[in-house]
């Protein structure tokens, strides 16, 4: 009991010093009237809740606003914000509320994690040791609330089984209209889930399509026309070109280009994720049927990994989405067989290996330029898909079906 204890008061102190850190990055990052997503989404939501539509989008001088016109409903709060000071302090709570979400929704979901002394008190230091979480907080960046709110989700859909699952199904809809990637999600609740929780998704379609028309009127056409227009030029305007795409369309994009023509090049990029999400779908509702609801756990946080690892926007800023199946498989790290293991260390070696992750600036721009980190995601992803296909891999009696 006494170890227990003092195992517990570890743990406590890494929390209290990982939030400590965070307050000062949001501070720092906001110093000069903030930075990153939240600086221009603020910014955004004052200008559309003044009525002042036309400095949205292609016009906002602060930066450019990529977000469907739900995400000026569903951060509504910030129209209400006068001074720089007091949004900065409204960053500190978002992002502290989802540190919180992210340490105890792990905790939750894979109790083998954190019953492990020495991965407890330093697996979430090294993932904010590395550059795609630390820039999240810095940056102030929208990715973390949003992979901390489906986190949210799917404890609340494990803990209250059916009974949740209208309302699993119908935030996850509307956390795809604040962002487009996370409809990847979405569409996998919508393979696996009840009916009631498809009925959710349609429920959440319905309010974040219609929401910006009953709140902003006519202004509300205005503003989802911008936002068709403004898609066609999100990679130019947003500096998704060159070593910022780490994904597989990237990939191909950086690999394929010596052997394609370019034409042909763009069409593989959007065919071939589409191909392995559809797959995958398909994949899932065959192990799902065999395998009752038992594995639904893993096929869920292969579902957030995915959800970056097929976007065509992906950079460093996404990769949080990557830290469930990361915990889901170091949670079984003791079943894992050899080969396996050897896939997911490397795996997080070479994702980490990503804007002074690990080693220096220079060193870590070449890896990106040559997709070194994505390989590292195919490798986390296969080691992941080895698990759920092969029986001897996991113990059959295994609760967590990772």
């Amino acid at each position: 009991m006494k170890i227990k204890s003092i195992d517990e008061h570890s743990a406590r102190y890494v929390r209290l010093g990982l939030l400590t850190v965070l307050f000062g990055a949001c501070l720092w990052a906001g110093r000069h009237g903030g930075g990153g997503d939240f600086f221009v989404l603020r910014n955004s939501v004052r200008a559309a809740w003044s009525g002042d539509y036309a400095n949205v989008y292609l016009k906002n001088s602060s930066g450019p606003f990529f977000y469907p016109p739900f995400a000026l409903v569903f951060f509504g709060f910030f129209s209400c914000v006068e001074n720089d000071q007091v949004s900065i302090l409204l960053n500190v709570f978002l992002h502290s509320a989802s540190f919180c979400v992210f340490w105890w929704g792990i905790k939750y979901f894979w109790p083998e994690l954190v019953s492990l002394p020495a991965f407890k008190r330093w697996f979430l230091c090294f993932c904010f040791a590395i550059a795609p979480l630390h820039l999240d907080f810095m940056g102030q960046n929208i990715n973390l609330p949003l992979a901390a709110l489906l986190i949210g989700i799917e404890a609340l859909r494990q803990k209250a089984g059916r009974c949740s699952d209208f309302f699993c199904g119908l935030f996850s809809s509307l956390i795809a209209w604040v962002k487009v990637f996370p409809g990847f999600v979405t569409a996998t609740y919508f393979v696996i889930g009840s009916l009631q929780m498809r009925l959710g998704i349609l429920v959440g379609a319905f309010l974040g399509f219609f929401s910006p028309y009953l709140f902003f009127g006519k202004g509300g056409v205005y503003l989802s026309e911008e936002f068709i227009k403004i898609l066609s030029v999100y990679h130019d305007k947003n500096g998704i070109t060159g070593n910022a795409a780490l994904n597989l369309p990237g990939w191909i994009a950086r690999w394929g280009r010596y052997f394609i023509s370019a034409n042909v090049l763009s069409v593989l990029q959007i065919v071939i994720p589409v191909i392995c999400a559809v797959l995958f779908w398909g994949w899932i509702l065959f192990r799902l049927k065999r395998r009752n609801r038992d594995r639904e756990r893993a096929i869920w946080a292969l579902a957030m990994s995915l959800t970056v690892f097929l976007n065509s926007a992906s950079r460093p800023d996404y990769f949080m989405f990557y830290v469930p199946l990361f915990a889901c498989l170091m949670s079984e790290w003791p079943q894992l067989m050899n080969w396996v293991r050897i896939m997911v260390v490397t795996a997080f070696v070479l994702i980490a290996l990503t804007q002074q992750g690990i080693v220096g600036h220079d060193l870590n721009i070449v890896l990106q330029y040559l997709r070194i980190p994505v390989i590292g995601m195919a490798l986390l992803i296969l080691a992941a898909v080895s698990c759920l296909n092969v029986n001897k891999c996991i113990p059959s009696n295994n609760n967590l079906g990772c």
